[in-house]
């Protein structure tokens, strides 16, 4: 079970590992911080998994057991909903009992703190020692915790809907949530805003079997199947899909999938002009480390300070509330993940997919895309997966690629000492004439991912150094594990 990691803590349900037992000694742990720190008050919201519900109710149950005013969504609701929540109505902290994009058998438990923003290491940290104390002392519960009213929902939809402001008489979108909680929010949004939406129907029921997918993750080609098919029989050309809770977005265009990178940046290119239009002059925009550079030149052009931050949307969130003599713009990460405006502070699918259906009204995607790379240059990524026989030897791979001597390596950056403001982190950054590698170790799986990322004149010879440099790594790699 991973305690605390990139996404707070998750694993496969099953005895000793992600259980009730689990989810209440979590509990505990999270109400001594608060009794600690003088808080009371408590929002819980759950998504669409097997077990989701029950798991949010035992929640609940051990913050009213530990005396604190907890609150519970009374249905299935996004992940940027919670964050929304505990904003809007002044909670002292928030928790939703989620596993995001992962395979069915997993569940996960996410806290946040009063600024609506995913606990950052400096609390997680100190959250980690307490669950782990917990562990060992009596659990006191009580089903005395309050039912939030639906308005809450229906107001974050509105507001949604008004910080998009969009006329979208005219689209037509095929959608779906995968099984998942955007059932009830993007269609709804949508079709506010005048869109002709057409429900993906096998997958509008929640069910965290996901069965009619092979993953419920839509950065995967093979969650966007019956999407596909059903944009063909309407012959639809735009094509959205979020995971089980909504805080991700995949998007298919004309038969074409967007990667997370491609998507962002046009976006990216809608809240600058947006922005500069307002002719304000203290615009941020935030990605992570491993996200396309392409966002660099299109900063720079109109004065807009691009910030980096580690790989986890919780470090845009933190650095857009520590921010905040700065308008913030846009955030955005590689892996499907949005946000722009006050409402939430993580990413947010419900919000990505009215700004990309606003983008879909204003011009054919693929060719925005295609005059931003003849503006920009062709700047194109990829996402390599190693995996190892255990999470040692996935550490000593990546510990030894810090002294890899390459002729062909021009530079080695490691985050973990610091760099250029970021916080430091664990992540490897290998600079080659032809591109850039980022290299980061799960540290809890026995994995490692690669991101590569060009930037060449044309398309072709930008495929061609993906492949150069995808063979590169995949070469030092195989030397030394």
């Amino acid at each position: 079970m991973i305690l605390f990691g990139t996404g707070g803590i998750r694993g496969i349900m099953r005895e000793g590992e992600f259980d009730e037992k689990t989810v209440a000694v979590a509990s505990k742990g999270v109400a001594q911080y608060m009794k600690m720190n003088g808080l009371k008050r408590v929002l819980i919201a759950y998504d669409t998994r097997n077990n989701s519900e029950k798991f949010a109710k035992v929640t609940a149950s051990v913050f009213a057991g530990e005396g604190m005013d907890a609150y519970l969504f009374g249905e299935p609701v996004p992940t940027p909903v919670l964050s929304y929540g505990v904003r809007k109505l002044g909670m002292d902290m928030g928790v939703v009992i989620t596993a995001s994009h992962n395979p069915p058998e997993y569940n996960g438990y996410k806290v946040y703190t009063s600024n609506g923003v995913q606990a950052v290491p400096e609390v997680t940290d100190i959250l980690t020692e307490l669950v782990q104390k917990a562990w060992g002392e009596p659990i006191n519960a009580t089903e005395k915790y309050n039912i939030l009213p639906h308005s809450v929902i229906d107001e974050y939809v509105s507001e949604v809907a008004k910080l998009v402001n969009a006329n979208l008489k005219g689209l037509r979108i095929v959608y779906s949530p995968l099984h998942g909680t955007g059932a009830r929010f993007v269609p709804d949004l949508l079709r506010r805003m005048g869109a002709e939406v057409i429900e993906v129907a096998e997958q509008m029921e929640h069910n965290g079997n996901f069965p009619t997918v092979k993953t419920p993750n839509p950065e995967d080609d093979r969650a966007l199947e019956l999407l596909r098919k059903y944009m063909e029989q309407h012959n639809v050309e735009l094509g959205i899909a979020t995971d089980p809770d909504a805080d991700r977005v995949g998007v298919v265009y004309k038969n074409v999938r967007l990667t997370g990178n491609q998507v962002g940046v046009i976006l990216s290119k809608i809240m600058i002009d947006t922005y500069v239009n307002s002719h304000k002059k203290n615009g941020m925009l935030i990605k992570t480390i491993v996200t396309t550079d392409m966002v660099r030149p299109m900063c720079e052009e109109n004065g807009i300070y691009l910030f980096e931050v580690p790989t986890g949307f919780k470090f845009i969130g933190d650095l857009v509330e520590r921010r905040k003599d700065m308008d913030f713009v846009f955030g955005f990460e590689e892996s499907c993940g949005y946000l722009t405006g006050d409402l939430a502070r993580d990413k947010d699918a419900v919000l990505a997919c009215g700004l990309i259906a606003k983008a879909a009204k204003q011009y054919d995607l693929l060719e925005e895309l295609e005059t931003l790379y003849q503006k920009y240059g062709y700047y194109f990524e990829r996402l390599l997966n190693f995996e190892f026989k255990s999470v040692e030897q996935a550490i000593d791979v990546y510990a030894k690629l810090k002294e890899i001597k390459d002729e062909e390596v021009r530079d080695i950056i490691d985050y973990s000492l610091g760099y250029n403001g970021v916080i430091p982190n664990e992540t490897l950054r290998f600079e080659f004439d032809s591109g850039t590698i980022y290299v980061r170790p799960s540290g809890t799986e026995p994995k490692m991912k690669a991101y590569v990322m060009v930037r060449a004149a044309t398309r072709e010879k930008a495929v061609s150094d993906l492949d150069l440099l995808e063979r590169k790594i995949r070469a030092l790699v195989e030397k030394i594990r």
